[in-house]
């Protein structure tokens, strides 16, 4: 029996939640009735909430199918390679039997003895025959559904000419059953269960009669429901939030964006049964870890550190000023006008990481940075990436930063891996690319070749501004930044040291990086020489004498005139490029990178 899935009251059956989200809208599509093959994937290794008695309780999502989507269901089915064909309830498996033994009879087989065929090849005709019998009585069975575990271990994603035989005829089983008409009419349907969608056959996701219901991570209202449904006051003996806790379940929904609900349960039980009062450092450090643990540890939390602003950056004066600004509408809620990426390019050295550590902390809010998420193992790479993006999804308002961005976001001409970095590369741009997650996310995306980034990425809407960092163009710039890197490195420098680094240093081009080398040379002559921190200018004198430079400056011209070029703003660009020719600019660059690629 269909059901209105916004009011599922169903006569002789007790009133049940309504259901929202990736649960209406697999309903919806199921009572349409032009579908029979769906796939469900993201948060499916979560808890999700029926109602019995008119008590709330979590259960699996195998569970929930059974009991809140599927209830009247005539039979319902579940199979994966370990455990074969498994059954609903025992009366299910029970009218399955008794057809198996007719069909016994007729073809001459023991499957009633031995138990159905474990895999899917010999079984899938044995389904279907059985689906087609259910057609003949339909009054009586009243709908089928098979639910599929681990499809990806069926079907995986590959190049066809490298799939098996056996995974090439599963593929083709599935898309017969997708297209087939009489199961979408009998009310007959297939569910394929994965975390990760771009794990399975390219095939099978692009077919139109197959759809895909993404199961999101929980929201706010989703995670305060589940805190307010009692077991954890049942966990603690009764004993109310406040007696463990630092926080109510709705201030405790709040700070568990990113979380699923299995592990918030898992967080909030090893407290409370460790005798351990869930504060605000506890939560933090849970979540964070958690949350890593979820993605593999291919994402890093940042912790904003005290004191650190844009104020004890040197230099880059129009990009701190531009931060600045962002950070500003980051606070004061103006979300509709942010952008949704930045990117910052510059020559290695320049402090692009520090800079945007420090903004980060302006803006109050939680930063994740994203490691190397790309494996050797078919499938890995992609399911990496869907858990990233969906705990990114979850966590927002968060900054995103994505050091060397090139290499990570990748491009859609990349060959040799059967099609895995096209696919990286379409997931992110179309993440990146989503207008309804503005305010929610912002990406930080730092490289010293923005040339090398595809232009799908550098284009309006995704990382639309661009603010260039270059090394010191001047001597104003170079003594601040000695004055500066001294003050964190506390180093005091007297007139006649700045007076010689005017003089000696002021017309090269250092970076922060530079700076910090020569000071830490220096301050280590001044240790050996039984003076402490008492710096002088020989010590500065002898760092520099004695340093030699180790980085290609053809190289350095190269990622610094990639920077200018990638600008997407005047005002951020040093007065020397701002008068020069660019055409003159894109001929030296060319002239720069032929010269790199023949060495």
């Amino acid at each position: 029996m269909k059901t209105d899935p916004a009011n599922p009251t169903i006569p002789n059956v007790q009133q049940r939640l309504p259901l929202k989200g990736w649960a209406l809208e697999l309903a919806r599509r199921w009572n349409g009735g032009t579908y029979s093959l769906f796939i469900l994937h993201g948060n499916i290794f979560d808890l999700f909430p029926v109602q019995d008695n008119g008590k709330l309780s979590y259960v699996p999502l195998k569970t929930f199918l059974v009991r809140r989507l599927f209830p009247e269901r005539a039979c319902l089915l579940f199979y994966d390679i370990s455990d074969g064909l498994t059954f609903g309830s025992a009366d299910m498996q029970k009218r399955f039997f008794e057809w198996l033994e007719v069909y016994d009879n007729v073809e001459s087989t023991n499957f009633r003895v031995t138990g159905p065929p474990r895999d899917l090849l010999r079984l899938a005709p044995l389904l279907r025959r059985f689906f087609l019998r259910v057609a003949e009585e339909k009054e009586k069975w009243r709908g089928i559904t098979l639910v599929i575990d681990f499809p990806e271990k069926l079907i995986p994603a590959c190049e066809e000419a490298n799939a098996s035989m056996e995974e090439r005829m599963n593929l083709v089983t599935l898309l017969k059953w997708a297209a087939a008409p009489e199961l979408a009419r009998l009310d007959i349907g297939v569910v394929l269960v994965t975390e990760s969608a771009d794990e399975l056959s390219a095939r099978l996701l692009q077919n139109p009669y197959v759809a895909q219901v993404r199961l999101e991570l929980p929201d706010a209202d989703d995670r305060q429901r589940f805190l307010q449904s009692g077991w954890a006051e049942e966990m603690a003996d009764g004993k109310p939030f406040p007696d463990w806790s630092d926080f109510t379940a709705e201030e405790m929904a709040a700070r568990t964006s990113g979380l699923n609900l299995l592990r918030i349960r898992h967080f909030l039980a090893e407290a409370i049964r460790n005798g351990i009062r869930v504060t605000q450092e506890h939560v933090t450090a849970s979540k964070k870890r958690l949350i890593e643990e979820y993605c593999q540890g291919l994402v890093r939390f940042k912790d904003p550190k005290p004191g650190v602003t844009l104020d004890i950056v040197a230099t880059h004066t129009a990009a701190k000023k531009r931060l600045r600004e962002l950070a500003w509408l980051i606070r004061n809620g103006k979300t509709d006008v942010l952008e949704r990426g930045v990117l910052v390019p510059g020559r290695v050295g320049v402090g692009k990481s520090f800079l945007i550590d420090c903004f980060a902390s302006e803006c109050a809010l939680p930063v994740m940075e994203m490691g190397e998420f790309r494996s050797k193992w078919v499938g890995d790479t992609e399911r990496q990436q869907a858990r990233i993006l969906l705990t990114i999804r979850a966590l927002g308002p968060v900054i995103v930063v994505v050091d060397e961005a090139d290499a990570v976001f990748g491009t859609r001409e990349a060959d040799g891996d059967s099609g895995v970095s096209g696919r990286v590369f379409a997931a992110f741009a179309a993440h990146i690319g989503d207008s309804t997650l503005r305010g929610r996310e912002l990406w930080v995306a730092m490289t010293s070749r923005p040339d090398l980034l595809s232009i799908d990425m550098k284009r309006q809407g995704r990382f639309g501004l661009c603010i260039p960092l270059f090394p010191a163009q001047g001597p104003d710039d170079v003594v601040e930044l000695f004055t500066t890197v001294g003050k964190v490195k506390k180093i005091a420098l007297a007139e006649p040291i700045l007076a010689y680094i005017r003089e000696s240093l002021g017309s090269r081009p250092l970076t922060g990086s530079d700076v910090d080398s020569i000071l830490t040379r220096a301050k280590e002559r001044a240790v050996l020489a039984k003076r402490d921190s008492d710096v002088q200018r020989g010590d500065i004198e002898e760092a520099v004498n004695s340093f030699i430079d180790p980085l290609d400056p053809g190289l350095l011209a190269l990622q610094e005139l990639a920077a200018v070029l990638a600008c997407s703003d005047k005002r951020y660009l040093p007065e020397h490029y701002l008068k020069g020719d660019r055409a003159r600019f894109l001929e030296e660059f060319s002239l720069f990178k032929l010269s790199v690629g023949r060495r």
